[in-house]
């Protein structure tokens, strides 16, 4: 075999067992995401840390984070009510002439609006309504993983020493037969 069909082997190789590892991967996480996400709801738990046999310390740890708020912007209606309570705020870009709020004043006024009980969306600093605002659904919670400090090296380690059992945790689908 040539140089360039060896590397063009293992390359080959590599990439279908990356997409192999991709599969198992994206199974194993949802399924950690959704207990933790039980957890949270039974007993408050909002991080778990990650450890491996034969190690003391977490490799890594897996971090629920609440999703925020998140608002519906009728952009129409909200050029109307700046050009008519905030006009200064307004900018014109060219060469075609567009309107637009500038951007640094459109942050700052999101970034202070509230929600009344009754899911009214007022501008928290003049309590003024802003009727071109609505709230969206705040989207399911998500997760994160984060190695520690050393936490690749010593799954690698782990790796090396024997200490996983790599078949057992990528556990790859059989072949189909025709």
């Amino acid at each position: 075999m040539t140089d360039v069909q060896q590397a063009a082997m293992k390359a080959a190789v590599l990439k279908a067992l990356m997409d192999e590892v991709r599969k198992v991967y994206d199974v194993a996480r949802a399924e950690a995401d959704g207990h933790l996400v039980e957890l949270n709801g039974e007993l408050g738990v909002t991080t778990v840390q990650v450890k491996l046999p034969g190690y003391d310390g977490a490799v890594a740890q897996v971090t629920l984070s609440e999703p925020k708020t998140g608002y519906v912007v009728d952009e129409a209606g909200f050029l109307a009510w700046v050009k008519q309570e905030h006009p200064t705020e307004v900018a014109m870009t060219t060469p075609a002439p567009v309107e637009s709020v500038r951007p640094a004043w459109r942050k700052a006024l999101l970034a202070r609006m509230k929600v009344e009980p009754d899911g009214t969306v007022v501008d928290g600093e003049t309590g003024r309504v802003l009727d071109f605002v609505e709230v969206a659904e705040p989207p399911p919670p998500s997760t994160t993983l984060t190695f520690k400090t050393g936490g690749r090296e010593e799954v690698a380690r782990a790796y090396r020493d024997g200490r996983l059992a790599l078949p057992e945790l990528l556990a790859l689908p059989a072949a189909e037969r025709e």
